[in-house]
């Protein structure tokens, strides 16, 4: 049985990486989304490191999710 709280936190890290890839996509495929940014390197920096820290934090959930079973 899964423990609910595990479940819950990659659920939510799950979300945040989808979300930091929608807004990649949006600033690398569509120019839509670039108009609003003048600092537009800046901006890809902050969601790649979203990015990163999602994964970052969903690998730590299974190591831990790996020991507890």
């Amino acid at each position: 049985m899964t423990n609910k709280y595990v479940t819950a936190a990659v659920a939510h890290f799950e979300g945040k990486k989808l979300e930091a890839e929608a807004v990649l996509d949006t600033y690398f495929n569509k120019s839509v989304g670039i108009g609003e940014h003048s600092d537009l390197p800046s901006e890809i920096y902050k969601w790649v490191d979203r990015l990163a820290s999602a994964e970052d934090a969903l690998l730590a959930l299974e190591r831990y999710e790996d020991r507890s079973e």
